[in-house]
């Protein structure tokens, strides 16, 4: 194995140097070590695209193009809770919804909140990413579990 400082080391002998069982590979890397999935997972090292940033990296890197939201954001709790995307106006609102249970979500223009509302009584409720990660379920005049 080459020294971890040695220029010519190979970006999985800095890995394994360091103790490292988890890192980021750039596609640059990737290419000039030749890594494979297979060789990745032989020397016991788990690569990992970004999953915060969600650069052009991950898929090169990966193989895999994740177009999931970021995990710590309102899209995902929006998912989470079984909306969809379902347009963006003029204004540039956009609108998730669950047709089932008869919930629309809109976002308010700095995308900080959300208002959640049943689109049968037009009542609605307006939250943050916190206080949309303690919601558990949505009940509507539609749907009430």
């Amino acid at each position: 194995m080459a020294d971890e400082n040695n220029e010519n080391a190979t970006t999985a002998d800095k890995i394994a140097a360091n103790s490292v069982t988890t890192a980021k590979l750039t596609a640059d890397a990737v290419t000039a070590d030749k890594l494979t999935v297979d060789s990745v997972q032989a020397g016991n090292i788990t690569a990992l695209a970004g999953t915060a940033g969600k650069d052009d990296s991950d898929v090169s890197a990966s193989g895999v193009l994740d177009l999931r939201p970021p995990s710590a954001s309102l899209k995902a709790e929006l998912c989470r809770l079984g909306l969809e995307y379902s347009s963006t106006d003029v204004a540039g609102v956009e609108s998730w919804r669950d047709y089932q249970r008869g919930v629309l979500a809109t976002f308010d223009q700095t995308g900080k909140t959300v208002t959640i509302t049943d689109v049968k009584t037009n009542l609605g409720r307006t939250l943050t990413l916190d206080g949309l990660k303690g919601v558990t379920r949505i009940d509507t005049m539609t749907a009430a579990d």
